[in-house]
């Protein structure tokens, strides 16, 4: 299989799962490939739409928002249950927009996501 032939897993928030994208073909939603499980993939820890604060050197950190979420690593390894292992979300790209330009983030260099009022008010009631 030639690397135009392997799709690229994509987060899809709406339906909580990964896709397979086929960015060489205008980044069409594709099929896995053979004997491949989406399930050995790891859950990102951020979604798209989360605003989050990471690092982009050692001497500046931005903020952001979340706008796609990549998986970057070989999927015939992951076919092979021996090399499946806790490293897997080192593997998740998450694209985070900050003034203006897009930023290719690992989960390591983000340090924390900003939480709206909205969504503490569903977890927690607001007190009067």
């Amino acid at each position: 299989m030639a690397n135009s032939d392997i799709p690229v897993p994509v987060w899809n928030t709406l339906a909580g799962d990964w896709e397979p994208v086929d960015f060489w073909n205008r980044q069409r939603v594709t099929q896995w490939p053979p004997g491949f499980n989406p399930h050995w993939l790891p859950t990102p820890e951020f979604q798209e739409g989360d605003r989050v604060q990471f690092v982009r050197d050692e001497t500046c950190a931005r903020e952001g928002i979340v706008r796609r979420v990549l998986f970057q690593g070989d999927l015939a390894s992951l076919q092979d249950t021996t090399t499946r292992g806790f490293k897997l979300s080192d593997h998740i790209i998450y694209i985070v927009t900050a003034r203006g330009h897009d930023h290719r983030v690992r989960a390591s260099s983000i340090l924390g996501r900003f939480v709206s009022l909205e969504r503490i008010s569903r977890v927690l009631p607001l007190q009067e």
